[in-house]
């Protein structure tokens, strides 16, 4: 049994990135290092009347205060709502909190927005993303007239699995001149919307994986299309967020597409 699966947190707040195993490595050595723990979501049933569930296609919930997000005027689509308090995994950049709940404007996956603030919301941005410590005191939010094509389905977790890290991210943790990554059956990055892992890249690492900013990024989700939910707003691709490590209240979204 490997060492992560003792500790289902993905690995993701450590005080100091672990350092790159150089020259060639053992088998054994390259699959504890290239791998983390991923709890996998599928959403293929509709969604039942639990607003607590994890659902994709809709959100059922919000602070009585909060207004719906809104992009140039227009109600945001609702794309989903995780439960984290639910999930069998959650990574550790998400200890503090117990649920997620995504919208986006249908310009999004054209213009996406890089960073947004959860503190101070831009109008301007393309996607909104709120965070809830606790469940207590969340309501069933009044929904506006969105026009979302979205079909809502039921979110059910998946077994807690190994993902390992792909070309684009191994580079990370091994020297990928030195070790093949591909070279082993089991070395398969889980392409699935996901908590924890790894990022399932289709160009290249994530932009805030090489971009010197004056955070530390912190991934946490991979959101796949959903054809069961009529999402395929990603094209061949997928969205990939990450939350900052010393300024929580900040949270990167890649959309990358082949």
């Amino acid at each position: 049994m490997f060492g992560w699966l003792k500790k289902l947190t993905g690995g993701a707040r450590k005080s100091t990135a672990p350092p790159v195993l150089h020259g060639p490595l053992s088998e054994d050595v390259l699959r504890t290092a290239l791998a983390r723990p991923c709890a996998p979501l599928i959403f293929h049933r509709p969604a039942n009347i639990d607003p607590f569930s994890t659902m994709f296609g809709t959100v059922r919930l919000a602070r009585k205060d909060e207004v719906w997000p809104t992009y140039e005027g227009a109600p945001m689509w609702p794309l989903c709502q995780i439960n984290l308090a639910q999930a069998p995994l959650r990574p550790e950049a998400l200890s503090d909190l117990s649920l997620l709940t995504l919208f986006i404007a249908p310009e999004h996956a054209i213009t996406p927005t890089p960073i947004i603030n959860t503190r101070k919301p831009d109008p301007a941005a393309t996607w909104a993303l709120r965070s809830y410590a606790t469940l207590g005191g969340l309501t069933i939010p009044t929904a506006p007239e969105h026009g979302s094509p979205l079909s809502p389905r039921l979110g059910e977790w998946g077994d807690v699995r190994a993902d390992f890290a792909n070309h684009d991210m191994a580079g990370h943790v091994v020297d990928t001149n030195a070790n093949d990554v591909y070279a082993y059956e089991w070395a398969q990055t889980v392409q699935q919307t996901k908590l924890g892992g790894w990022p399932a890249t289709v160009q290249s690492e994530p932009w805030w994986a090489y971009q010197k900013t004056r955070d530390t990024w912190d991934y946490v989700i991979q959101i796949e299309n959903e054809p069961k939910a009529g999402w395929q707003g990603w094209g061949d691709g997928a969205a990939y967020i990450a939350r900052s490590r010393k300024r929580p209240h900040l949270w990167a979204i890649d959309v990358q597409f082949t």
